[in-house]
């Protein structure tokens, strides 16, 4: 049997390697203008040197249909996503399996030192497994 990349693939290929930080204490405008800024949708929270969860633009979404006073509200103000974490040469299907248990949108893929080296979206491990899918029903179809 033909392996796909879902097959193959481990936690730290699928997770995006480019890491951006914030502090409990930025503003959660500085946030949201850096989210617009990059592209990107989400930060890892940090606190006296140490990871305490994730912001998400799910969340900033949430804090405005709440009322949050986006322009007086530090990052720690806002309820974060905890940083559920998964060793970097995990297998694709434990990071499902983790995905699953925790509910989480995001894992912390981490080195063998215990540091965070990339972040898997639960979206991006869904596409790949749609596209591997795709890929093995076309390699058992009939030849042309």
């Amino acid at each position: 049997m033909v392996k796909t990349a879902y097959d193959l693939g481990t936690a730290y290929d699928i997770g995006r390697k480019e890491l951006v930080f914030c502090d409990v204490k930025d503003s959660v405008r500085k946030v949201a203008r850096e989210f617009r800024e990059r592209s990107i949708g989400s930060m890892i929270v940090v606190s006296k040197n140490k990871h305490v969860g994730i912001v998400t633009d799910e969340i900033l979404f949430r804090a405005i249909e709440c009322g949050v006073d986006l322009l007086s509200a530090k990052v720690g103000d806002l309820k974060l996503d905890p940083i559920h974490t998964i060793p970097k040469d995990a297998s694709l299907t434990e990071v499902e399996k983790l995905f699953e248990e925790t509910g989480a949108s995001r894992l912390g893929v981490v080195d063998e030192r215990g540091r965070i080296v990339a972040l898997v979206k639960r979206r991006n491990l869904e596409l790949l497994d749609r596209f591997s899918f795709v890929d093995r029903a076309l390699r058992r179809a009939p030849g042309d």
